[in-house]
């Protein structure tokens, strides 16, 4: 019986539905032996795609038939043949393993909810199916002999106990409540079923292109000689950083040297704390190094929440690690792809995640956990066995805290994965609901105290005022620090503040070069501007900087001031990161907190909780130092706590208020109405709901293309005419650049200022671009910041 049907220069090639099942298993149990689950994993190779052994699906893939691709349900036979098996057995642990295994077979083209739509159980629908079942059944043997099949599901059996043993576990170490106990484990069940989709989808998929393509994609890596070699290209950086001799750099080797010292342990999740500029980077991939070379650890996985943090941190890691092991995955990497090759091999690395060392997005990251796209579950189990480093973990969006947490403790009590969380500002990720269980002993470099006390380049001043600052009043102050420091940054929260002071410091201060930036900004033209500033400052130029909090993405940039528009507390701590950063003033230097009356931030998610939590520490007259440790972990405790309700995703579904966490652990209204006994109250995730609902960033924009250079005009109008396929999508790859994200067209459409191109992107007219401002509509107030 045939799977798959490959033209070749002889004529065809045929894979046999057995040989890609074989292949498959083999592929899936090498993957899912990281947690101990290679029984569980080759059933689920070795029968996912049984219900093609029909003459139905010969014709179908011989193209005889009118049938479409998905029309043929070959997923139910392998998980209805097992669950028949298992039936018959009478074995309680056969069938609960077969019940897990069966899922993951029925979803190896896409994920579940386990109730369907009337509340029925969805795996038992699907597994009572008749369609062509008799003649699937007659070829079973083909694939592997009904009583070798009863061995490996035994075998099955006791790993399916033992990996509910090991979640219990864990989900007694989550919470002493059994409310939360129970959730966490039907969570943590959610989760091992994903993982084991994901070895599935991989190993399917995998097998399948090595065949379609007649190569092999699965690249067995020399890890241990790797290491190595990464090991000894670190030990060169270092040794030259160790001759220099000032405090900063002394300071930067005592903390990079703390970090590998702390690898020669095991670790499961731990924290690095770094004052703004120590190195955190290095330091952090340097117990990566070190920690894999020592524990045989499989992969280093680099995450940052900002592109521009990755972007500028991943040529730091490229200098370590080299080219050919390391895969940076990211969208604003398409534009810079010039050839179809260069984009297949892109397309590959990234959706397959195979290669030792990967830097990342935060929301690639958190898609990978959670997002309904089989791209997304594909790669999970590479996050098996890897060191994963979190940059500025306080990032993680608040709605997102519970279910960060929960499937850190997974990926580290289960799949062998050691997790590290950098930031200087911390959060109290360990204080909540549904804590992150850290180590006894987590911080990975100790006391911090000396650390911060060598970096204190700057002073953190409150100037908030019981009724606040109008914007006048703010460009008066801001121009007065000007004139006293020779430069200034002014980050505000919206993009209708920045416009304003923008405008108002222009008139204020006619001796600097004011700039202006913010998202309305395309990134092409936030480069420039940015690399226009830093050339302004290294020369000594009076400059005055007024942007969103987009600077505080892990822009390289240093002012002798800065003044903040109050938001949270770990925003001081970013914002004075762009102040003084290489301390290069002899004393710290002022970072002003204001408080803006006439800004709005009632659409911002989540900011004015911030300057309420953030008033109430600089109310406090006992506490003096905004950026210290405790006073950070203070703020997030007090965060977590007045919005605890947010932080397990909140969602509606059917008109019914409940939480991605309920939706994927307990699904408790669902359940309540599906009627079904309480020994299943661990099987009944809403996955594909959950997976759907799921975003980490609201994605409620529209993309408009706009014409800042000739490159983008050009690139407007090629796309507004007919083209290609593949020529369309090698132009919207490199019109990224040129695009700005706006949350409501409608405004933009009443004047007119946009068309649609004949490709279906949307883009501006000339008029309404500025070469200061980016997208303008005569004055009207802007869009929120987004990312």
């Amino acid at each position: 019986m045939i799977a798959h049907i490959r033209d070749d220069d002889h004529g065809q090639a045929i894979q046999t539905v057995s040989a890609h099942c074989q292949q498959t298993a083999s592929l899936c149990a090498g993957y899912a032996a990281a947690i101990g689950a290679e029984h569980i994993a080759r059933l689920q190779g070795l029968f996912h795609d049984a219900g093609k052994m029909t003459a139905a699906f010969e014709r179908y893939i011989r193209q005889e038939s009118d049938c479409r691709r998905g029309e043929i349900d070959h997923s139910f036979a392998g998980a209805k043949y097992l669950y028949t098996l298992a039936e018959q057995s009478g074995d309680a642990d056969m069938q609960a393993a077969v019940r897990l295994i069966g899922r993951t077979i029925l979803s190896h083209h896409g994920i579940h909810d386990w109730l369907n739509g009337d509340q029925e159980d969805y795996f038992a629908e699907r597994v009572q199916k008749e369609d062509d079942y008799a003649e699937v059944l007659s070829h079973m043997d083909e694939i592997l002999p009904e009583q070798e099949t009863l061995a490996l599901l035994h075998q099955a059996a006791q790993e399916f106990n033992s990996l509910q043993s090991k979640l219990k576990d864990l989900a007694r170490l989550t919470s002493d409540e059994k409310p939360h106990k129970i959730r966490s484990l039907a969570f943590y069940m959610g989760m091992l079923e994903r993982f084991l989709q994901s070895c599935l989808i991989d190993a399917d998929r995998t097998d399948t292109a090595d065949f379609m393509s007649d190569t092999r994609t699965e690249e067995h890596v020399d890890l241990p000689s790797l290491w190595d070699a990464m090991h000894e290209r670190m030990h060169a950086k270092c040794d030259a950083f160790a001759k220099r001799t000032d405090p900063i750099s002394v300071q930067r080797c005592s903390i990079s040297d703390r970090c590998a010292a702390f690898a020669a342990k095991p670790v499961n999740a731990c924290r690095l704390i770094v004052p703004t500029g120590g190195g955190k980077t290095l330091s952090s991939l340097r117990f990566a190094i070190e920690y894999c070379k020592t524990h045989g650890k499989q992969k280093i996985l680099y995450t940052a929440p900002f592109m521009s943090i990755l972007e500028q941190n991943s040529d730091e890691i490229r200098s370590i690690t080299g080219d050919a092991y390391f895969t940076e995955h990211h969208s604003n990497l398409l534009s810079e792809l010039e050839t179809a090759e260069e984009l297949h091999e892109y397309e590959l690395r990234t959706e397959k995640w195979d290669a030792p060392v990967i830097a990342t997005t935060m929301v690639q990251l958190l898609n990978t956990l959670f997002s309904a796209k089989s791209s997304a579950v594909r790669r999970m189990h590479r996050l098996a066995d890897a060191v994963i480093i979190i940059d500025e973990v306080q990032s993680v969006p608040l709605k997102c805290v519970h279910l960060f947490n929960l499937a850190v403790n997974f990926l580290t009590h289960i799949c062998g994965a050691v997790v590290v969380l950098c930031s200087a500002t911390q959060p109290a990720v360990e204080q909540t609901e549904f804590p992150l269980l850290l180590d006894e002993n987590a911080s990975m470099t100790g006391d911090t105290v000396q650390d911060f006390a060598v970096f204190h380049r700057t002073d953190v001043l409150s100037a908030v005022t019981p009724y606040g600052f109008s914007y006048e009043e703010a460009a008066d102050l801001c121009a007065e620090k000007y004139a006293e420091n020779g430069n200034l940054l002014l980050i505000v929260n919206t993009k209708a503040a920045a416009k304003t002071l923008f405008t108002l410091l222009q008139e204020r201060c006619p001796d600097a070069e004011v700039m202006h930036l913010s998202t309305n900004l395309c990134p092409a033209h936030r480069r420039e501007k940015i690399a226009a500033m830093r050339k302004t400052l290294k020369a000594g130029q009076p400059l005055i900087c007024v942007t969103t909090q987009l600077i505080e993405a892990g822009v390289d940039i240093s002012f002798r001031c800065v003044v903040r528009s109050l938001a949270g507390l770990d925003n001081a701590a970013q914002a004075a990161g762009r102040c003084n950063r290489n301390g290069v003033a002899a004393q710290p230097c002022p970072v002003y907190l204001i408080k803006l009356k006439e800004e709005r931030v009632a659409r911002l998610e989540g900011v004015q909780t911030a300057q309420q939590i953030a008033q109430r520490i600089l109310d406090d007259t006992q506490i003096t130092d905004y950026l210290s440790c405790e006073t950070q972990n203070l703020y997030f405790s007090f965060l977590y706590r007045q919005e605890d309700d947010k932080l397990s995703y909140p969602v509606s579904v059917y008109q019914i208020r409940t939480t991605l966490i309920e939706l994927l652990s307990l699904n408790k209204d669902a359940f309540r109405a599906s009627g079904l006994p309480k020994t299943m109250q661990f099987s009944v995730q809403a996955f594909k709901t959950a997976g759907t609902l799921f975003e980490v960033i609201d994605s409620r924009t529209t993309d408009i293309l706009v014409p800042y250079n000739e490159e983008a005009k050009a690139l407007i109008a090629a796309l507004n005419t007919e083209l290609p396929p593949g020529r369309c999508r090698e132009l919207l790859r490199k019109a990224q650049q040129y695009t700005v994200s706006v949350y409501d067209v409608r405004k933009l459409q009443s004047l007119h200022a946009v068309y649609a191109l004949a490709s279906g992107v949307i883009a501006l007219e000339p008029q309404y671009y500025d070469v200061d401002c980016g997208i303008v509509t005569d004055g009207a107030e802007q869009e929120v910041l987004i990312f």
